[in-house]
């Protein structure tokens, strides 16, 4: 008797832990993201080259004549839960093993480009929605530009700016949003070699049905 319930414990054990890994795997998607500039005004300009930044002129807005390009790409888990109503940053983008950080998430605005795992991340990156749908990104980032000015890039939803110390902005802009915001959307596979740490639940549950089969093995000898 004591040998058939430590086979069902056993049993059981390994039934949870498959349930539990099937329930922890990511559903890893990729996707891209547009967006453009607000007018870049002559104070702008003027900033931008004081901080040693180039690329950027009075035709780089995105009706203009030459606009800059604000483009990006992120991978993301969507077995994590939207809300499906109200504002809310849902942190589905996080760090995959084997997977360069420049293509978990990317964020190009002309000649300035963010990457996840850069050093002055101040929050983000995050998946931003709106009553479950697509409302752009949450970001922010401290660096300084090529010539050591301190700067700031904070995306907020559909919109970012670009601002000095002194909360001057050098570029303001969007990112398309709504049911078309995220293009090329697709499934992701990471590449093998990926070495998974096995959730606490998962090691108990290991444990549990190891002790069980020891338990049984004894009863019998």
């Amino acid at each position: 008797m004591n040998t058939k319930l430590s086979k069902l414990i056993a049993g059981i054990a390994f039934l949870f832990l498959g349930t539990a890994n099937a329930l922890a795997a990511p559903v890893y998607e990729s996707a891209d993201f547009g967006g453009g500039l607000f007018s870049v005004t002559s104070s702008f300009v003027s900033r931008l080259n004081a901080a040693g930044i180039s690329g950027f002129s009075s035709t780089s807005c995105y009706t203009c004549a030459t606009p800059a390009l604000v483009s990006g790409h992120f991978i993301f888990d969507s077995s994590v839960p939207v809300p499906s109503s109200g504002f809310a940053n849902v942190f589905s983008i996080g760090a995959i093993p084997t997977v360069a950080n420049s293509a978990i998430f990317e964020l190009n605005i002309g000649s300035l480009t963010f990457r996840f795992g850069d050093p002055g991340i101040q929050g983000g990156p995050a998946i931003q929605y709106n009553n479950g749908v697509y409302n752009g990104i949450f970001f922010d980032e401290t660096f300084d530009s090529p010539n050591s000015t301190p700067l700031e890039l904070s995306v907020q939803g559909g919109s970012f700016s670009l601002r000095n110390q002194s909360f001057q902005n050098l570029l303001t802009g969007f990112i398309t949003v709504g049911a078309n915001g995220m293009t090329n959307v697709q499934p992701f596979t990471p590449g093998g070699g990926q070495n998974n740490v096995p959730e606490p639940t998962s090691i108990a549950l290991v444990g549990l049905a190891l002790a069980a089969f020891g338990y049984a093995r004894l009863k019998k000898s």
